[in-house]
């Protein structure tokens, strides 16, 4: 085992997936139902050039794998799928995991195009984030966004993201070259931000 497989072994979360709500949002664990409402929301070039892993066109296979995934990572990664309280569709995905070149989890989010606008991001986002810091002793939660998403890191700075650096990649399923900004939110900051 490599050291750095060993340190990722240690921190990964090991966090069940608890149910959260919101005033508007259910954040639940994916399920099997999710699969239809999924493939449609995620097969959108706007959302998958925003995130590195979704794949695009994004099929009804792509959404049973994914689910099937979610469910595998279940004690390593808390996995949403995001809902609107009072209907019940699914809007978007989010998630807190950890990532093997990284020493703090990740926190990860999208909201489908058609919910866009309605600030279910921020809700889910802060949902996360104080999951996060209820939960863990973890000092830190890292983010990152494309330079040119202004709407999310708008999000990350209401839950008291602080720019850290930027770095440029190559997105790994679409090819496109990307210029990302970074953040951490720590736990003093998301206290100011609750406080505020």
């Amino acid at each position: 085992m490599t050291a750095l497989k060993q340190d990722y072994t240690e921190s990964a979360l090991f966090l069940d997936t608890p149910l959260l709500m919101t005033d508007r949002l259910v954040l639940r664990p994916p399920h099997e139902e999710d699969a239809e409402e999924l493939a449609v929301l995620a097969n959108n070039i706007k959302i998958a050039r925003m995130l590195a892993h979704m794949p695009h066109p994004y099929s009804l296979k792509d959404a049973k794998t994914f689910i099937e995934r979610a469910k595998r990572n279940e004690g390593r990664a808390c996995i949403y799928s995001i809902a609107e309280a009072d209907s019940g569709k699914l809007v978007g995905v989010g998630s807190l995991h950890d990532v093997e070149e990284e020493p703090e989890p990740h926190l990860g989010y999208w909201i489908g195009e058609p919910y866009w606008g309605k600030g279910y991001a921020t809700e889910a986002a802060r949902a996360l984030v104080d999951l996060y810091f209820k939960v863990t002793s973890r000092p830190i939660l890292l983010v990152s966004a494309r330079v040119n998403n202004e709407a999310s890191i708008k999000i990350i700075r209401k839950c008291g993201g602080h720019h850290t650096g930027s770095s440029e990649a190559v997105h790994p399923l679409l090819g496109e070259k990307q210029k990302l900004d970074h953040f951490e939110i720590t736990r003093e900051s998301w206290m100011g931000e609750i406080a505020a």
